[in-house]
């Protein structure tokens, strides 16, 4: 495992400038674009927070942050200020408590997508934001995913240095931008932005001539607009109406 982190960072700095922006860094940047002081923000599906963390600062930071889990690994969570144990699809808030939403990585194992679209649409203020991140299903990554056993998923996983808890099965019923439009317009939320976008492969980070062909599909899809549905990160967020 520390191998393959060492590889993955080493190989980032060899082909890539350091002001590239990667897929968590590219989400950090749209949650602090709509994330106001004194705002009251939901992490849904945020888990232990050891895959992606975010920083405010004192002039931004939200008046409270809740992270909600259906395991308890929110409890250990640094990035959240309350944590709650509950099922996205069966949210234990009252309507309209929250004035942002995000979730990341966590619509592409929705087994009851639109019943869990519609609870975070319930849960926010009229003019409240939602802020998806979850992987295209056209994407060679998540088309390889779909085809292989979870247990192979895991054993891959961890062989790269992801923890075993933050592992999951994935189903990819919210996964395509014409999809999650459909899922934000039918919860009663406006699609102000849909980014595709493809980032560094860190899934070929083994060996050097994989990652170099990740680096040649990267700048292939990224160029060509006629190529975006291919690109692996979709980005929406979604503004609730009235």
């Amino acid at each position: 495992m520390p191998f393959i982190r060492w590889r993955k960072q080493e190989l980032r700095q060899r082909f890539y400038p350091p002001s590239f922006r990667g897929m968590y860094d590219r989400f950090s940047d749209v949650i602090h674009e709509h994330v106001r002081a004194g705002d009251v923000m939901l992490d849904a599906g945020c888990g232990s927070g050891r895959v992606f963390q975010y920083e405010f600062g004192e002039a931004q930071r939200p008046r409270l942050i809740v992270g909600v889990d259906m395991t308890d690994e929110p409890r250990g969570n640094r990035n959240v200020d309350a944590a709650a144990r509950g099922d996205l699809a069966h949210l234990p808030f009252r309507d309209a408590t929250f004035d942002i939403a995000v979730s990341s990585h966590v619509a592409e194992h929705l087994t009851q997508p639109e019943r869990v679209f519609g609870e975070l649409s319930r849960v926010l203020r009229p003019g409240g934001r939602l802020l998806v991140l979850t992987p295209n299903r056209w994407h060679y990554v998540t088309v390889s995913s779909a085809l292989l056993p979870h247990a192979f998923h895991l054993k891959f996983n961890q062989w790269r240095g992801v923890d075993a808890h933050d592992i999951f099965p994935t189903v990819y019923r919210a996964n395509t931008a014409k999809r999650l439009r459909a899922l934000y317009e039918r919860a009663g939320l406006d699609v102000e932005q849909m980014l595709q976008f493809e980032t560094e492969p860190e899934y070929l980070a083994f060996s050097t001539p994989t990652y170099a062909a990740g680096v040649g599909f990267e700048r292939l899809v990224n160029r060509f607009g006629a190529l975006k549905g291919l690109r692996v990160n979709l980005l929406a967020v979604g503004r609730k109406r009235g």
